[in-house]
C-alpha cells in the first residue's frame, strides 16, 4: 500500500498500511491499535510520516519537534528515533525504514514489496 495523505485546513491523516497518524486527534495507531506515545514521540512520528522519502536535517527535526535551534552536540534525536522505531515497528519487513543520512539527519522510506513494484508493469502490458 502506498502512503496516502489526506489534507484539510486543520489536520492530516497519514495512511501507510501499518501506521496511521491522525493530527486532529493526535493519535497514532499501529495495526489498528492506538500506540501510547509521549508528546515528543508523537511530534517526531507526525514529522516523519508527513515527510515520507524526504531527508530531514537534524536542525529541522530539532526545531520542529523541540521548538528550538539545535546548538549542542547531543544524541537526543538518535535516542528518540531509536525508541520510535521500536514503538511503531518501523522496519523493512513492515515496508518502512527510518534511515540515518550521513552528516545530515534522517529519512523515512516506504519500501515497496516486489509484487507491488512488478504489478504496475504487468497491468500496462
Amino acid at each position: 500500500m502506498v502512503p496516502r495523505i489526506v489534507l484539510n485546513s486543520l489536520s492530516f491523516l497519514v495512511f501507510s498500511g501499518l501506521c496511521h497518524v491522525d493530527t486532529r486527534r493526535q493519535l497514532v495507531t499501529l495495526h489498528g491499535t492506538p500506540v501510547r506515545l509521549s508528546g515528543t514521540q508523537y511530534r517526531l512520528a507526525s514529522l516523519f510520516f508527513s515527510n515520507i522519502g524526504r531527508v530531514l536535517s537534524r536542525d529541522h527535526i530539532f526545531a520542529m519537534v523541540w521548538g528550538r535551534e539545535f546548538r549542542e552536540v547531543t544524541r537526543t534525536i538518535d535516542s528518540h528515533v531509536s525508541r520510535l522505531r521500536l514503538l511503531l515497528e518501523i522496519e523493512p519487513q513492515n515496508d518502512f525504514r527510518l534511515q540515518p543520512v550521513y552528516k545530515s539527519g534522517y529519512r523515512l522510506l516506504h519500501l515497496r514489496t516486489q509484487e507491488e513494484a512488478v504489478a504496475p508493469h504487468a497491468q500496462a502490458a
